[in-house]
């Protein structure tokens, strides 16, 4: 499904570890990699100017985890300066990745916020999906078990329907990825779809699960017909609770969201999206909401 990735990674969130596994992240089905770190400017003296120092040490950094082979997939590495936003965009340019992987600024309870400011700026301005990988969680792992991960990678995704004509947008997408970015390595999705069930009548419920099972078949063939493998469960409830529930319960590498209107970066309007970003630890395949893109 993606085959060119570009990593961002400030070199403190653990991202900067998946330099030593491209083989592994190959195995994923991804053909090129892309990594990148962006400097501060010097910002003694009058003038802010490139820290040619630090480009150095980054660079170096970063290309040492490359000295052993690499046969299996293309790896660039590009070290810049100056505003981070900027830069990333400028890089997406250059290479055309299907995807970014970022972290997570690591913060306390009381500072506690999805995106870092940068993050936030990016996705309001890219049009390809982002996965997010909490620092936390990835910098635990053992080298054993980052080359596990990266194998992993996209191998099996939960994909939340709370709805499914409201989630028609992130099907959308997952179908376009699927048609335009075809991948050697086969990849899973288990779509659910959760009927909430407060204050209504037992045959509301029930009429409402039969709707939603015929939709969910309607879907399955529709991305069968891609040579994706599907599994559809429809279920009762929260769909929060029933979204993390369900990604404890089975064995997926990530969760794949959407918002179904422009409103993820607007803190003041709680969303299924944002709840699912705050409260998740697994990794997280966010499609950035587009009108010009909704169907």
């Amino acid at each position: 499904m993606f085959q060119r990735c570009l990593v961002c990674t400030d070199l403190t969130d653990g991202l900067q570890r998946l330099v030593t596994d491209v083989n592994s992240l190959a195995d994923s089905g991804l053909t090129e990699i892309t990594f990148l770190h962006s400097v501060p400017l010097w910002e003694e003296g009058q003038v802010p100017r490139i820290n040619i120092e630090e480009i150095e040490l980054a660079k170096e950094k970063l290309s040492l985890g490359l000295t052993h082979e690499n046969e299996k997939v293309k790896v660039n590495v590009e070290v810049t300066s100056g505003n981070v936003g900027d830069n990333i965009l400028k890089i997406i340019k250059k290479y055309n990745p299907d995807f970014i992987i970022t972290g997570t600024p690591l913060r306390n309870s009381l500072q506690e916020r999805i995106f870092g400011s940068t993050t936030q700026d990016l996705m309001k301005k890219v049009k390809i999906p982002v996965m997010i990988l909490r620092p936390q969680l990835i910098s635990v792992y053992t080298s054993e078990e980052i080359k596990i991960r990266c194998q992993k990678l996209n191998d099996y995704w939960l994909v939340p329907c709370y709805d499914i004509d409201n989630a028609r947008y992130l099907l959308e997408q997952i179908k376009f990825y699927a048609k335009e970015k075809p991948s050697q390595v086969k990849h899973k999705y288990l779509f659910l779809v959760v009927i909430d069930d407060v204050s209504r009548s037992e045959l509301i419920v029930e009429n409402s699960i039969k709707d939603a099972q015929q939709k969910s078949e309607v879907v399955k063939k529709e991305l069968e017909s891609f040579g994706l493998e599907v599994e559809v469960i429809v279920t009762t409830g929260n769909p929060l609770k029933e979204t993390l529930n369900a990604a404890l319960n089975n064995d997926i590498t990530a969760i794949a969201i959407a918002d179904d209107q422009d409103n993820l970066l607007d803190w003041t309007v709680k969303s299924f999206t944002q709840e699912v970003l705050h409260r998740s630890w697994f990794p997280v395949v966010f499609f950035p909401f587009h009108k010009s893109d909704h169907k």
